[in-house]
């Protein structure tokens, strides 16, 4: 930032500015008109204030994924494509969707729009290959917009809880304003808020309601969703419009052999 006008040593000179008609005065040793020096500050100034907010900005934009996301497994935040492990002895379909992953995330990076959806049974790494392409999107030094994961049974208990106890930011409007104004968003585990699968429960209208709006929101947007149901589920769960409206132009990454990744042997010596 330039130094203030006050704090310099200015005696006047010979020279004179046409341009403002000003005697020119001695600046650091320089002989120079003040109007155009104080334009140059001026100038000099505003780009400092514009790179300012600039990174306040792309810091706020950045931190976004980390401090408004909301999930239930809070150590989803660190998955990456480096840290999802393929099976070696079961790993075709892996490795196949682990690269099919990777490709989306390019693609989003190149500006293509276009929705994905990883469908499976549970704990076969849909979540996290998810967060992976998220995490890989914000952590691009060019990237300046903005992510963010939600878990939608947890954002839907979050909202009821704000109904019972008036406490809280998750208002509706609030969390429907966090899903559509993110450039890039997941909505993890789609139909688990009806309960338990193979069930035939609809969603309620509360919860209709907020996912049509998010949609209706987003039409433009890149949206990422994971689910353990299968289209025809979905469509009995949510109507038939709304289901289509989230599957229209999509790349499917499905699971159909892998097992849990969730359960582990631990070795008792």
């Amino acid at each position: 930032m330039p130094k203030s006008l006050a704090s310099m040593r200015m005696e006047l000179t010979s020279d004179f500015c046409e341009k403002h008609q000003r005697q020119y005065m001695l600046f650091n040793g320089k002989s120079v008109c003040p109007t155009c020096q104080c334009e140059t500050f001026t100038a000099e100034t505003v780009a400092v204030v514009q790179d300012e907010i600039f990174d306040s900005l792309r810091n706020k934009n950045y931190n976004m994924l980390y401090k408004q996301s909301i999930l239930q497994d809070k150590t989803l935040i660190h998955a990456g494509f480096k840290s999802y492990t393929i099976n070696v002895t079961e790993g075709t379909e892996e490795a196949r969707n682990k690269e099919m992953a990777f490709k989306v995330f390019k693609k989003y990076l190149n500006g293509e729009v276009f929705n994905t959806w990883f469908t499976g049974d549970t704990g076969v790494g849909k979540s996290h290959l998810a967060m992976s392409i998220l995490r890989s999107i914000n952590e691009m030094q060019e990237f300046d917009g903005s992510c963010v994961f939600v878990d939608i049974d947890e954002v839907l208990r979050r909202i009821k809880d704000r109904f019972d106890t008036n406490e809280g930011p998750y208002t509706e409007r609030y969390v429907i304003d966090l899903m559509v104004d993110a450039d890039f968003l997941v909505i993890d585990d789609l139909g688990a808020e009806t309960g338990n699968i193979g069930t035939d429960k609809k969603a309620t209208d509360f919860v209709s309601r907020i996912i049509r709006a998010v949609l209706n929101g987003r039409q433009e947007k890149p949206t990422i969703f994971t689910t353990n149901l299968t289209r025809e589920s979905l469509q009995q769960i949510y109507d038939k419009k709304l289901v289509s409206r989230a599957m229209k132009n999509t790349a499917l990454i499905h699971f159909t052999n892998s097992k849990d990744k969730r359960v582990s042997q631990i070795e008792l010596i």
